[in-house]
């Protein structure tokens, strides 16, 4: 899992990723439960429906480089605007010090999305149409958003050689202008395409943005020296109590295997900016869990409690509260995370 985000030192002006992912400590959870998401752990409206980009979205929310809506809503499938891009490009890459008075004609001082576009201007990301206007609020197309990624990577010391366009087949249909933007993250598996298409001129989701600009921060090197997005099915994000740890490897893993729900951990652990797991059978959802006068009860037998101990309610997965809950009223099924004999965690259904 060796991602590299830091950007090599050119002569001319460098970015570097923001994202840093937290550090800690050796062994994060050893012989107790974690949580594998099959939903958004940070938006409601991120369900089984868009497994192709869960991992995308919660790992760039937990970063805070994209942020959602009222009533925690990501609105996946709404159009992305083009300052909306730009402004998670911003987060995504530090560009804030890069940002004055210069900008586009339409863009107003005072919008949230004024500084990233500002920066976008001067750093050369973007440019402006005729008539000096960026059209910040117009959603974004699918090329656009391709040249401006492409653009923002070759600004962090990313270099793509140039060769001949893999063939689309609507590949006429692609503006000279993005050409070569298609080709570099196409050859770099950032941009798949859609059933042979690419539609250049559709508009782009916010869900699809979360993919490619997750894949772009993912990129290594092939045996070449090339950019390339490699897909690890043995990387995935994981909860324990109210903690997320992304991209955690899970180090037992086997061919064709998924994860999706409560399982039990013989170990979690990181180093740095890296996670890894052995993870086991699934955990089942039967303790009869009693909270009475302070004292905790599972299965009939009282265990102690640890000091930050959380509850959690898996669907949607949030805090409940950070003392035990019993069972048998709004929340039947349960599980405690024990770990030598102190209950860490209790995870709950209603």
């Amino acid at each position: 899992m060796n991602k590299k985000l830091i950007a090599t030192v050119l002569s001319t002006t460098v970015l570097c990723s923001a994202l840093v992912n937290a550090s800690a400590t050796d062994v994060i959870e050893q012989n107790g439960i974690v949580y594998a998401p099959d939903h958004s752990v940070f938006f409601v409206d991120v369900n089984d429906g868009y497994s192709w980009a869960l991992q995308s979205i919660d790992y760039l929310a937990n970063a805070g480089i994209i942020k959602g809506k009222e009533h925690c809503v990501y609105d996946a499938d709404a159009d992305l605007t083009r300052a909306d891009f730009i402004t998670m490009l911003s987060r995504a890459y530090n560009m804030t010090n890069y940002a004055n008075d210069n900008n586009f004609a339409d863009v107003e001082k005072d919008k949230y999305y004024t500084s990233a576009v500002s920066a976008a201007k001067n750093l050369g990301i973007v440019s402006g149409d005729e008539n000096g206007n960026f059209n910040p609020e117009a959603p974004l197309t699918r090329q656009d958003a391709i040249v401006i990624l492409k653009n923002t990577l070759e600004k962090t010391g990313i270099t793509f050689n140039k060769q001949a366009l893999k063939s689309y087949e609507d590949t006429a249909d692609i503006a000279s202008y993005a050409a070569d933007a298609v080709w570099a993250l196409t050859h770099s598996k950032v941009v798949c395409g859609n059933d042979g298409k690419l539609l250049p001129k559709d508009t782009i989701s916010r869900a699809e943005v979360a993919v490619l600009l997750y894949r772009s921060l993912m990129l290594d090197k092939n045996g070449l020296g090339e950019p390339i997005y490699i897909e690890n099915p043995d990387v995935i994000n994981l909860c324990v109590g109210d903690e997320f740890y992304p991209n955690v490897k899970i180090t037992n893993y086997t061919d064709g295997q998924t994860f999706a729900g409560l399982y039990n951990c013989s170990k979690l652990y990181g180093q740095g900016e890296e996670f890894y797991a052995e993870i086991n059978e699934s955990a089942k959802m039967d303790d009869n869990i009693s909270w009475n006068n302070g004292i905790l009860s599972v299965n009939g037998e009282v265990v102690d409690v640890a000091e930050d101990m959380t509850s959690i309610c898996i669907d949607p997965y949030s805090l409940l509260s950070n003392e035990p809950i019993s069972t048998g009223n709004e929340y039947k099924n349960a599980t405690a995370s024990i770990q030598d004999g102190i209950v860490t965690a209790i995870y709950y259904s209603k």
